[in-house]
């Protein structure tokens, strides 16, 4: 959990503003549901979201809320339901193909609820749409979307050919413990 938590954590760092307010940078709640599972995903995302308001000013502690369901909730539920894909015993192009698109969905279904809830708060900026909004930052987004989707088969694939037995536990069929 810290080691996964640690590299999020600096995947988020390097970010860019987009709207007033937002900025866009890789997730990796997705990847953290994958490899974690969906409630531990969240517990390190929100641990790591609570870090960056606090001591970096980075999100706000005002939209920590927000941003740990948007970015913690949302995206590890989704990669909590495409880890069992991984658990079988030799995972195929179809479970690489899910896990690149469910990262691409996951990073704009996030983008998707900050817009709605920008303008449902009404802090868009007055000159722009919901439909500008969601136009731009759906099309930000995607080109982040493919890259998370990239990363997240990489990374998962290595960490699971290294260490499948920390992620999935032992293999089905092989008795034993976690050493």
């Amino acid at each position: 959990m810290g080691v996964m938590g640690a590299f999020v954590f600096a995947a988020q760092m390097v970010n860019f503003p987009i709207l007033a307010g937002t900025s866009g940078h890789l997730g990796g709640g997705f990847l953290l549901g994958i490899l974690l599972g969906a409630p531990l995903g969240v517990i390190v995302m929100g641990s790591i979201l609570v870090v960056q308001a606090l001591l970096f000013q980075d999100g706000g502690v005002e939209a920590l809320g927000a941003n740990i369901f948007v970015m913690g909730v949302l995206p590890c539920l989704l990669g909590g339901a495409v880890r069992w894909l991984w658990t079988r015993e030799r995972p195929g192009l179809l479970t690489h193909a899910v896990t690149f698109l469910g990262g691409v969905l996951a990073v704009l279904a996030g983008a998707t609820a900050v817009t709605l809830f920008l303008w449902w708060s009404r802090s868009l900026p007055a000159n722009v749409t919901l439909a500008q909004a969601l136009g731009v930052m759906d099309f930000i987004h995607l080109w982040i979307g493919l890259v998370e989707g990239f990363v997240t088969v990489a990374v998962v694939r290595f960490i699971l050919a290294v260490r499948r037995d920390a992620v999935l536990g032992p293999a089905p069929g092989v008795k034993g413990t976690l050493a």
